[in-house]
């Protein structure tokens, strides 16, 4: 059995645009080893919430259907030419909400097991951290 490593996070996040060319790269040569995806959540700096006009990367307003949610989501994937698996939080934000990972945070499941949560230490992550707990 594969173990899981789930990143979380949205479009409007400037870190983890930062981030995912990196994901990206990581997925390709490790997908064959982990299931690694990704759980898009609700918008870190939506238009109609928290704008930041264009140094969000893009202009996305809050979901308020899952169509929105999953239009923002297949946007994120056009517009990165990303091939890692892209999931949505439903609704509820209960994925969100229950693993407290606005605006961005990964985890590790091994075995249904949570064995590693990546902390953000000043709106960032080392992600050396991951890499090392999982030996590459």
């Amino acid at each position: 059995e594969k173990t899981n490593i789930i990143f979380s996070g949205s479009h409007t996040w400037q870190p983890f645009r930062g981030y995912i060319q990196l994901l990206e790269d990581f997925y390709k040569i490790n997908k064959s080893r982990f299931n690694i995806f990704i759980i898009y959540i609700s918008e870190a700096h939506a238009a109609d919430v928290w704008p930041i006009g264009m140094s969000a990367g893009t202009i996305n307003y809050s979901h308020k259907h899952i169509e929105d949610r999953i239009t923002c989501a297949k946007k994120m994937v056009k517009t990165f030419d990303l091939t890692i698996p892209m999931y949505c939080d439903n609704m509820n934000n209960e994925f969100q909400n229950e693993m407290a990972c606005w605006p961005f945070r990964f985890f590790v499941v091994k075995k249904d097991i949570l064995v590693h949560i990546g902390q953000p230490e000043d709106s960032s992550f080392e992600l050396d951290s991951l890499m090392d707990f999982i030996n590459i």
